[in-house]
Formats: structure tokens, C-alpha cells, sequence
């Protein structure tokens, strides 16, 4: 599964436009730039701490949206992604190729001939 980097104003902004009663998930993902699941997970993960629709903006504090964007936030051991894991094998390697200068363009590319097909951003 993909992973895009959480946006501390992004969950706000969604979790304000929920506190008013009127307005849907829908069209608050739609206002956002979230997809609607994104906006519940959001929405959940703040009902558990005490967010609730009654009470207005001001429970939107630092500590709250630290919470949500915690609890959304995919798990992982090492702090790194299966891309990682499939470059370690070849560290040593790229390592050598980055002493000779070679452009991430390139590394990319011997991976792939290698079989190592990662994200650009991951080298």
C-alpha cells in the first residue's frame, strides 16, 4: 500500500469543517482534497481522544491533531518501508556508485536491471 505523508493542516482543516453539523463527509473529502475514507479515519481516530461536534474549534489543539495524525499513521518497526528493504541487499553496491558519481537517475536505473524496481524518492 502506498503511503502519503500526513499534513498536520490538512487534518485540521478536515476536523474543523466536521465540527459543523451540516456538512457530510463527503463533502468536507471533497473540499479538502481527501478521499472520504481519509476523512472518517480522520474523523474516528479524533472521536476517540474527545473531539466532539458540540464543543466548537477550540478542541482543536496541537496535542489533538499530534493524536489523530499519530494514530493514522501507518506502523512501521524500523521507520522504513518495503522499498527499503528490498535496497539493502544492494547498499554496498550503491554506495560504489555514488563514489563515482553517478546520478539517482542512473542508480535507478542499474537497479532496475537488477530487478529493483523502487520509487526514485527512495534511493
Amino acid at each position: 500500500m502506498a503511503f502519503k505523508e500526513i499534513s498536520v493542516i490538512q487534518v485540521k482543516e478536515v476536523l474543523r469543517q466536521w465540527l459543523y453539523k451540516d456538512v457530510g463527509l463527503r463533502s468536507i473529502a471533497l473540499r479538502s482534497g481527501v478521499d472520504r475514507k481519509t476523512a472518517r479515519r480522520y474523523v474516528d481516530a479524533a472521536v476517540g481522544p474527545g473531539l466532539s461536534r458540540d464543543s466548537g474549534e477550540k478542541q482543536l489543539t496541537d496535542e489533538l491533531i499530534g493524536a489523530v495524525c499519530q494514530a493514522v499513521r501507518p506502523t512501521r518497526q524500523d521507520g522504513h518501508g518495503l522499498s527499503w528493504e528490498l535496497l539493502e541487499p544492494h547498499e554496498e553496491e550503491m554506495r560504489k556508485w555514488v563514489e563515482k558519481g553517478l546520478t539517482v537517475a542512473k542508480i535507478g536505473d542499474l537497479l532496475v536491471r537488477r530487478g529493483v524496481v523502487v520509487p526514485e524518492r527512495t534511493l
